[in-house]
């Protein structure tokens, strides 16, 4: 009798399992696929006209047969991956390994969901020391280029895709700094 109690409910999750999927997209401004017109070659002002409502993230999801929490609510937990490219050239790939847990609907999402701002600045460690960044005014300023942001959202224990967004801009030379 137990054999048979533990195979019907074996049975019964991979059911359940294969049977919850999700599908779904993150924008900007409304776009799957754009380009951004910046100002400056700052990573602090770019994250300000997110901050701001300038650039807004969302976060669409939809699901089918999700399993519910104790509150009857339908939960699904997402890593976030962030590509940074310059010039064609893979600057930094991360995953966040913390899963972050979200409804299905609509919802505006923060760009520190994802870590581009930060893989976008100059990293004082791979330049020159923070401090010399400092006097010389460079700190959190982006080097020249052409750049491609790519932000993912991957469902954890769930079927099905989120598409991505990606986003563009070009970073000038600043005229006032010998080297950025």
């Amino acid at each position: 009798m137990n054999i048979f109690k533990t195979t019907f409910i074996l049975l019964g999750c991979v059911i359940m399992a294969n049977a919850q999927s999700i599908e779904g997209k993150l924008t900007l401004n409304g776009k799957t696929k754009t380009s951004l017109e910046l100002k400056s070659n700052s990573a602090v002002n770019l994250f300000k006209e997110f901050k701001t409502g300038k650039y807004q993230l969302k976060f669409n999801f939809k699901g089918k047969e999700l399993v519910k929490n104790v509150y009857k609510e339908e939960i699904v937990f997402f890593n976030f991956k962030t590509v940074v490219k310059r010039d064609g050239k893979l600057v930094k790939n991360v995953i966040r390994k913390q899963p972050i847990p979200y409804f299905p609907g609509d919802m505006g999402i923060p760009a520190e969901a994802f870590d581009f701002v930060g893989l976008l600045a100059i990293d004082p460690e791979e330049e020159e020391e923070e401090v010399q960044m400092l006097k010389k005014g460079i700190i959190g300023l982006m080097p020249p280029g052409n750049y491609t942001i790519e932000l993912y959202a991957e469902p954890v224990g769930t079927k099905g895709k989120i598409n991505p967004v990606i986003f563009s801009f070009t970073v000038r030379k600043n005229p006032k700094l010998s080297k950025y």
